[in-house]
């Protein structure tokens, strides 16, 4: 049986850390919060600002009666629960370094291999790490082949399961649904090589996966009267300049987009900010309910409730304050990572990214082949060349990144139509 190699690739491979049982205690301790944090703030965007219900209001039972548990906890180590905090994020912290130094080094990686047996058959083998044995993962004809995926993931590694980056993975898509991760890039010109080599060799389309748009590699298309929609319900958020020489397409802040910044804002910085806000807090809640407990035994005859104002108010000791300058850093640093405004620049000549005032990434626009919307946890746009890439990313919301690639596309139409023609097949740099 003959068997040639047709590809060779390779994904990350994290293994666990010897003191991953150790800590396990600690991991599901912030899974427990962080699973009761994503909830309120669930709960917080969907009945207070939207007015949505929740579908099963048992959960809010649930999540109020874990709450108040952790409450009476709090209150009872109430001594120590700025220890633990300030170790927890020791054990954290390096947890994430360990996983992330893993991350780096080039032994982390499995390699992936496509074998060709008999014309027809297809198998791929992995070999893990400092092996040289390889294992069987998967088996498919050529015409089981649907098409070839790209799809940009979180990749999560150390025993708390962090991001530790964004990776672009290559994958076989059949028939029957079943699909096997065959690459994995940083970039998402690498994964389109990538890609562009399978999908010629099992004669198969390229789809990048949540993508919308008019053109090729796209899953799902967006279509005029959509546009048409959206653009009169929601073309505040970009605007467009043009004048004889050049289109300039732009990011706005509205005060719309308040909310939504703010759920992104908290979704980011979150967490952390969370346990060390709500740790005083849960701390005076669950005094009160101690006090409640002690009354209902028989124990004490008044329940003492204190100036909702003091709950807010947090006691002015040093460590309070350095948490206090802590959150308001993290806020404020986040803040601005989201607030930042998104522009391109488009002539002739070239189409130029900038972020505020630094540009980030330009590429010739007779180059330029497609552009498409990707819905990944924050909406972007790739910008398809000959040999590059652009990616914008990070759009709060997908309306606004639909609306800015809407306003692109028109704009490299317009441009592509009165390219210059050279014989050298340079183009000039243009004067700004």
């Amino acid at each position: 049986m003959s068997k040639k190699l047709i590809f060779q690739g390779t994904t990350t491979y994290v293994s666990e850390h010897w003191y991953a049982k150790v800590i396990f205690p600690l991991v599901e301790v912030k899974k427990l919060l962080q699973t009761i944090y994503e909830f309120l703030l669930h709960l917080i965007w969907s009945e207070l600002i939207y007015g949505k219900k929740l579908d099963n209001e048992l959960d809010s039972l649930v999540a109020f009666f874990i709450f108040c548990l952790l409450s009476l906890l709090g209150y009872y180590f109430r001594d120590y629960v700025q220890i633990i905090i300030i170790v927890f994020f020791i054990i954290w912290y390096l947890d994430c370094w360990f996983a992330k130094h893993q991350y780096f080094q080039k032994n982390s990686k499995i390699d992936i291999y496509l074998y060709e047996i008999d014309k027809n058959k297809i198998i791929g083998c992995l070999s893990l790490p400092k092996t040289t044995t390889q294992s069987v993962f998967a088996s498919f004809s050529l015409e089981e082949v649907n098409y070839i995926s790209i799809i940009k993931l979180p990749l999560l590694g150390g025993t708390f399961q962090e991001i530790l980056d964004e990776v672009w993975q290559t994958e076989i898509y059949l028939y029957n649904g079943k699909h096997f991760v065959v690459d994995e890039n940083l970039f998402p010109h690498e994964s389109l090589v990538t890609a562009k080599k399978l999908a010629n060799y099992f004669k198969a389309d390229i789809i990048f996966a949540h993508s919308q748009g008019k053109h090729s590699y796209v899953e799902q298309e967006l279509n005029p009267i959509f546009l048409s929609h959206l653009f009169n319900q929601n073309s505040g958020g970009v605007r467009y300049q043009k004048n004889s020489r050049k289109i300039h397409i732009y990011t706005q802040w509205q005060w719309s987009n308040s909310w939504n910044f703010l759920k992104r804002l908290f979704e980011k910085a979150g967490f952390f900010v969370f346990i060390i806000i709500m740790s005083g807090f849960m701390i005076k809640w669950g005094g009160l309910l101690n006090n409640i407990i002690l009354v209902i035994r028989g124990k004490d005859d008044i329940i003492y409730l204190s100036s909702p104002l003091q709950w807010l108010i947090p006691n002015w000791h040093w460590r309070n304050i350095l948490e206090f300058v802590v959150v308001l850093g993290v806020f404020i640093y986040q803040g601005w990572q989201l607030s930042r405004v998104k522009h391109i620049y488009i002539t002739k000549y070239y189409l130029k990214f900038f972020i505020d005032n630094k540009m980030i990434n330009k590429i010739k626009t007779s180059d330029i082949k497609i552009s498409f919307v990707i819905n990944n946890s924050y909406p972007e746009i790739l910008i398809i060349g000959e040999n590059k890439v652009v990616n914008i990313t990070k759009f709060q919301q997908e309306n606004i990144a639909q609306i800015f690639w809407s306003y692109l596309d028109e704009a490299l139409k317009t441009f592509q139509q009165q390219q210059p023609k050279r014989l050298d097949n340079q183009v000039p740099e243009e004067k700004d």
